[in-house]
C-alpha cells in the first residue's frame, strides 16, 4: 500500500477498505482523496435527485496541495452554484465509475474538482490540467457496513502541452474534433479525428502539425465551383471566426466518397476560443456527415416546389370561389339589414315617442363632426338653445311632456306615464292640483296638522272605513304573527320546496306564487338564503348563517302582506330575477361585478322596498308626509328603504358579515353599491340611468355586442351596470310567463286604486289611472309603458349581456299580448 500503483491497480475488486487502511495512503506523494456520495429521489433537486456527499479521507499530500476538506454545509453551498448540466455530467461520471466497477482515467482541469471538495482552493485563475484516475472501492464506514466510494488519485498537473490541449478540447465538448490556431495550423485532435485523417501525433511542436490545416480541410471538398469556390469558403470561414467573432460558423461542404465516388455532404462547425496553453486565438472545429439530412432537404425542396405549383393552381381556381364568397357576403349583409329592420319594427313603439335625450343629440352631433360629416347649422343652433335653457334635463327625452300629452296617447295614460317618470313636470301642468295643495297649505295650522297626521299614521284605516275599495286582489302570503321567532327558518325544507328552490336558480319564468303557497310567511327569507348559499357567498366569506337568517326574517316582517303589489312576494321575485341576471345572464361570467358586489346586490334586492306603505313618492310629497319632509322630496321611499334596513343590519344580532373576512373598506364599498342600486329604482331616474348606460355601452355599428375588458372600465361606468341589474329585476314581472305577469299587473292596479281611494278621502285630485270608478285602470297603460320604459330598458341590458336575452324574449311576448288586447278593445 506504500506505492501509488498498488493503491490504483493492485487491489482486488471485492476488497473492503477500512479507514485504518486508508491511513497508509499518507505516504503516497500523489494527492489522493476518497469521496462517498449517496443519491436519493427528490423532485426538488436537480434532475429529481438529492445527493449527500462526505469526504472520509484525504492524504497529507492532498491537504498540503489543495487544503483541508470542506464541511458538508460548505460543500452543498458550492455544489448549489453549479449549473444543472455540470451537476448531471458529474453524476453520470460517478454512475459510470461506481456501477461499472472499473477505474476511469481522464484529463481534466483540476480546479472545479478540488474547489468542490477542498476549502480555500480557488477555481479562478489559469487552467490547471492534469490526469486523474478515479476508481471505485468498498469502504467500511461503520463496523460491518460497507459503502461504495470513489478514490481519486491525481497525477502532477500539466504533464505535457499536448495533454493540456486534448483536455481543453474535451472540456469544451467531447464531440469536437480538432483545434487550430489563427493561421489554420492543427494544434490538437481527438482520437476519432486522428484515425479519420491519418494523423499520428498532432501538436504545434510536432513536424506533422501541417498534415491537416484548415485550408486543406476546405480543399478536400468537391465544390461545383472548383478551387475558386473552396478558397472563397475558406476565407469566409476564417473571417467569420477570427475577425467577426461569430458564436459559431457553419459551412455545408460537398465531398466525394473515395470508395464509390458518390456525392456526400459534411457539416463544418467552427467555434472561436483561446488556446489554453498560449492564450492566443484558436478555433475548435467539428465535422459531421449530413448527407442524409441534405438528401432530405433536397427532397423537401422538391416537394415544396410541387406544393407551390399546386398552390398557384388553387389560387387561380379560387378566383371564382372568392367571387362567390363576395356574393354570399352581400346576401348576408342584405339579410342582416332586413333582420335589423324586422327587429326595429318588432321593438318599435306603437306610439311615436322619441326617447332621444339632449345628451344623445349632443354626442351624435359631436361624433359626426369628428368624422368630418356635413352638419346642419340649424341643428347646432337648436342644440345651443336647448343646452342653454335652465330647465333642460340632459338625460330626459326631449319634450317628453309634449310627446306624451299631445301625440295621440290616451290622456290618462299619458299623465300617468309623465307622473311616473317626471312628476315635477306633471304638477306644472295641473293648476287644479296645485291650487288644491296651496289651499290645504293655507288651512289653519291645527287642521293641517290633523290631516297630515292622518296621512302619516291612519290613512290606510281611513280608506277601509270610508272608501268602497272593492275586492282586494288576494296574495299567497298571509300575515305572520309579530311574536313569531325570527332567528331561524320556521319550517324544514320539504323535497317539493327543495325542487322549487333549485328551479328558481335556473328558470327565467319561475312561478314565485307557487313557492309562496308552499312557504307561507317565509318565502323571501328562504329564497334569499338559498341563492346566497348556492352562489357560494356564505361559504366564501364565512357569513354567520344564524344571523343572516335572523336578518332576512326581520326584513321579511317589514313587508306588509296586505299590500297587493309591494309585498314580500314581489321582493322574492326581484331576488330571483337578480340571481338569474347575475348567474345566468352573463354579468358574473363577464367579470363586470366582483363577488362582494354580488353579495351587496343580493342585499339590495331584498331590502329595496323595505317597509313600503303601498303609496308612491308623489303621494308622500303632496301630502307632506314625514318621509318626504325628512328626505326633502328626493326619493323618500327609496331613501327610507335603505336607511331603515341599514339600521336593522347594524344591530348585533343581525351583523352576519364577519369583520375577520370582510374589511371595513370592503363593507363601505358594499354599502355604496347598495345605496346606488336601490336609489336607482326610483322611476324618476329611469331615463338618466338608461340613457347613460346606452351611451356608455353602445353596440357596434354592425349590431354586434361590444366585448368589454371590465378591468379597464371606470368605476362610475360599472355603477350603471349594477343599477340596471336591479332595475331589470324590479320590473322582472314584465318578462314573467303571461299568466304570472297578468296577475302581477292586476295586483299593481289594485294598489294604485287604493292610493286613489286615499287621495279622494284626503280631498286630493286622484292620480291618473288610480280612480277605480273610471273605465280601465293601470292595465290600459301597459302598451305605452312597455314601449317607452320596458322594452328599451331590457334591450339595452341584452345588448351588453347577450345571455340575458330570455328576459327580453319574455318582455316582447307580454308586450304583444297587451297590444293585441288593446287593439281588440279599440284602445
Amino acid at each position: 500500500m506504500a506505492q501509488t500503483s498498488d493503491a490504483s491497480h493492485g487491489d482486488r475488486p471485492d476488497r473492503v477498505w477500512s479507514l485504518a487502511d486508508l491511513e497508509l495512503l499518507h505516504e503516497v506523494e500523489k494527492p489522493i482523496i476518497v469521496v462517498v456520495t449517496t443519491m436519493r429521489d427528490d423532485p426538488s433537486g436537480p434532475g429529481g435527485v438529492r445527493e449527500t456527499t462526505d469526504v472520509p479521507f484525504q492524504n497529507a499530500t492532498c491537504v498540503k496541495q489543495y487544503g483541508l476538506k470542506r464541511p458538508r454545509e460548505e460543500y452543498e453551498r458550492v455544489l448549489a452554484g453549479w449549473t444543472e448540466e455540470q451537476t448531471l455530467r458529474r453524476r453520470r461520471f460517478l454512475a459510470a465509475v461506481t456501477k461499472g466497477k472499473e477505474a476511469k482515467e481522464l484529463w481534466l482541469d483540476i480546479r472545479p474538482l478540488m474547489h468542490l471538495f477542498c476549502q480555500g482552493y480557488a477555481k479562478e485563475g489559469p487552467m490547471r490540467t492534469t490526469k486523474v484516475l478515479s476508481k471505485p472501492i468498498q469502504l467500511e464506514t461503520l463496523p460491518g457496513c460497507a459503502e461504495t466510494a470513489v478514490m481519486h488519485i491525481i497525477e502532477p498537473e500539466q504533464t505535457s502541452i499536448a495533454d493540456s490541449r486534448v483536455c481543453a478540447m474535451h472540456d469544451q465538448d467531447p464531440i469536437h474534433t480538432m483545434l487550430y490556431d489563427s493561421k489554420g495550423i492543427l494544434l490538437s485532435a481527438n482520437k476519432a479525428a486522428m484515425t479519420t485523417f491519418h494523423i499520428d501525433t498532432p501538436g504545434s511542436d510536432m513536424p506533422y502539425a501541417e498534415a491537416l490545416t484548415i485550408k486543406k480541410l476546405f480543399d478536400a471538398g468537391a465544390y461545383p465551383g472548383g478551387q475558386e469556390e473552396a478558397d472563397r469558403a475558406y476565407h469566409e470561414a476564417m473571417h467569420a471566426v477570427f475577425n467577426a467573432q461569430v458564436d459559431c460558423h457553419r459551412h455545408s461542404q460537398p465531398f466525394s466518397r473515395k470508395k464509390d465516388g458518390k456525392g456526400r455532404w459534411a457539416m463544418l462547425e467552427m467555434w472561436p476560443m483561446l488556446d489554453p496553453v498560449s492564450q492566443s486565438p484558436a478555433v475548435l472545429v467539428k465535422t459531421s456527415n449530413i448527407t442524409q439530412m441534405k438528401l432530405l432537404e433536397l427532397e423537401l425542396a422538391g416537394r415544396q416546389d410541387s406544393l407551390q405549383r399546386h398552390n398557384d393552381e388553387l389560387k387561380l381556381d379560387s378566383a371564382a370561389m372568392q367571387a362567390e364568397a363576395r356574393k354570399l357576403q352581400r346576401e348576408a349583409n342584405s339579410l342582416a339589414r332586413r333582420l335589423e329592420a324586422v327587429m326595429h319594427d318588432k321593438l318599435k313603439a306603437r306610439t311615436s315617442f322619441d326617447a332621444t335625450t339632449p345628451m344623445d343629440k349632443t354626442l351624435e352631433y359631436l361624433q359626426n363632426a369628428i368624422m368630418g360629416r356635413d352638419q346642419d347649422m340649424q341643428e347646432a343652433v337648436d342644440l345651443y338653445n336647448m343646452l342653454s335653457d335652465s330647465d333642460t334635463n340632459l338625460r330626459q327625452p326631449i319634450g317628453m311632456a309634449n310627446q306624451l300629452l299631445q301625440e295621440g296617447m290616451d290622456s290618462d295614460v299619458a299623465r300617468s306615464m309623465l307622473q311616473l317618470l317626471q312628476g315635477d313636470e306633471l304638477r306644472k301642468r295641473q293648476p287644479d292640483a296645485a291650487e288644491t295643495v296651496a289651499q290645504e297649505a293655507a288651512a289653519p295650522a291645527a287642521q293641517l296638522a290633523s290631516w297630515k297626521t292622518v296621512a302619516y299614521v291612519d290613512w290606510r284605516e281611513q280608506v277601509e272605513e270610508q272608501a268602497n275599495a272593492g275586492d282586494v286582489a288576494s296574495t299567497s302570503q298571509p300575515a305572520t304573527a309579530a311574536a313569531e321567532s325570527l332567528a331561524v327558518m320556521p319550517a324544514p325544507v320539504t323535497p317539493a320546496v327543495e325542487r322549487m328552490l333549485q328551479e328558481a336558480s335556473n328558470n327565467w319564468q319561475f312561478d314565485i306564487f307557487a313557492l309562496a303557497d308552499a312557504t307561507p310567511g317565509y318565502t323571501l327569507s328562504m329564497l334569499t338564503f338559498h341563492v346566497m348559499k348556492q352562489s357560494g357567498l356564505v361559504q366564501e366569506y364565512c357569513l354567520d348563517e344564524s344571523k343572516l337568517q335572523a336578518f332576512l326574517r326581520q326584513i321579511e316582517q317589514g313587508y306588509d302582506p296586505s299590500i297587493p303589489y309591494h309585498n314580500s312576494i314581489h321582493v322574492a321575485s326581484v331576488v330571483q330575477s337578480t340571481h338569474m341576471l347575475l348567474t345566468r345572464g352573463g354579468v358574473m361570467k363577464s367579470n363586470a361585478m366582483t363577488r362582494l358586489q354580488q353579495l351587496a346586490t343580493y342585499i339590495s334586492a331584498v331590502v329595496h322596498d323595505f317597509q313600503h306603505g303601498g303609496v308612491n313618492n308623489d303621494f308622500l310629497i303632496k301630502t307632506f308626509h314625514p318621509l318626504a319632509m325628512t328626505y326633502n322630496d328626493i326619493s323618500p321611499l327609496e331613501n327610507h328603504h335603505l336607511a331603515s334596513a341599514a339600521v336593522l343590519l347594524h344591530q348585533p344580532e343581525h351583523m352576519f358579515i364577519p369583520k375577520e373576512r370582510v374589511s371595513a373598506e370592503q363593507v363601505a364599498m358594499m354599502r355604496g353599491v347598495t345605496i346606488t342600486e336601490v336609489l336607482g329604482t326610483d322611476m324618476k331616474k329611469h331615463f338618466d340611468i338608461t340613457s347613460r348606460f346606452q351611451a356608455t355601452f353602445k353596440r357596434r355599428s354592425d349590431g354586434t355586442a361590444v366585448e368589454m375588458d371590465w378591468a379597464t372600465v371606470k368605476a362610475e361606468d360599472k355603477t350603471l351596470v349594477y343599477q340596471m341589474v336591479l332595475k331589470c329585476a324590479d320590473l322582472g314581472h314584465l318578462a314573467a310567463a303571461p299568466a304570472l305577469h297578468q296577475r302581477w299587473a292586476y295586483q299593481l292596479e289594485e294598489e294604485f286604486f287604493r292610493q286613489g281611494d286615499q287621495e279622494r278621502v284626503l280631498g286630493l285630485p286622484v292620480s291618473p289611472l288610480m280612480d277605480r270608478s273610471l273605465r280601465g285602470g293601470m292595465t290600459k297603460s301597459q302598451v305605452g309603458f312597455f314601449s317607452i320604459v320596458g322594452i328599451p330598458q331590457f334591450k339595452a341590458m341584452t345588448d351588453l349581456f347577450e345571455d340575458a336575452k330570455p328576459m327580453l324574449d319574455g318582455v316582447l311576448q307580454n308586450y304583444n299580448r297587451w297590444g293585441a288586447a288593446a287593439a281588440a278593445a279599440g284602445l
